[in-house]
């Protein structure tokens, strides 16, 4: 069974790098938005972020955190993301939506690790490989490969219905996919216990130190 999903995975990236390299494009360009964001604003408002931050900071060294809290949250938000692309998929308007919210979550992590670079400097950079990039190294590449799969099957159902012919092991075809978004939700939440038991645990332990003099 393992095997079979796994040349199905395989086969997937081989027939179809193209899609693969269209999602992994979207993202990069959600990145660089999100980092370009973040060299437009004003001084003001930049000034406004790391005061913010600060706070943050300074709350948390004297504060417990809620894994629990973040956990479950974090669980919420990697499964509505995940289930918009699924249901989506089965409709032609998965395509432009899957690539949007490919998008946006480059965006939101261009924005975060470009804030955070640039207005804490290298204490940005220390924050960033503790509290953004462990649980990302497995966000990121399921989200690509969900939104890949997502993809490829709208624009299979979409060739059928244009060329009105029947869709033979419709049935098998949707439950294959459904599992293999399901075994990739399930890497995804693994990261979820990453973003909210141990980078916390890091972030706590720095927190003193991140506070700007």
């Amino acid at each position: 069974m393992n095997k079979r999903y796994n040349d199905v995975v395989s086969k997937n990236i081989h027939d179809n790098i193209w899609v693969y390299f269209t999602v992994t494009l979207f993202f990069a360009i959600g990145i660089a938005s999100g980092a370009f964001t973040i060299k437009a604003l004003d001084y003001n408002k930049k000034q406004d972020l790391i005061i913010y931050l600060n706070n943050f900071f300074q709350v948390l060294n004297g504060q417990s955190i809620s894994n629990h809290d973040i956990f479950f949250q974090s669980l919420k938000n990697n499964f509505q993301t995940v289930f918009f692309i699924w249901i989506l998929s089965i409709t032609i308007i998965g395509v432009p939506v899957t690539l949007f919210i490919t998008s946006f979550r480059g965006f939101i992590i261009g924005f975060t690790i470009g804030f955070l670079i640039e207005g804490l400097g290298w204490k940005g950079l220390i924050f960033t490989s503790i509290a953004v990039l462990p649980q990302n190294i497995l966000y990121i590449p399921c989200l690509l490969i969900i939104s890949a799969f997502s993809l490829t099957f709208s624009l299979q159902t979409f060739r059928q219905k244009i060329r009105n012919t029947p869709s033979i092991g419709a049935k098998n075809s949707l439950l294959t996919y459904t599992v293999i978004i399901a075994v990739f939700f399930m890497i995804m939440c693994i990261g979820s216990v990453v973003e909210a038991f141990i980078s916390p645990a890091l972030i706590k332990s720095l927190a003193s130190y991140m506070i700007i003099q």
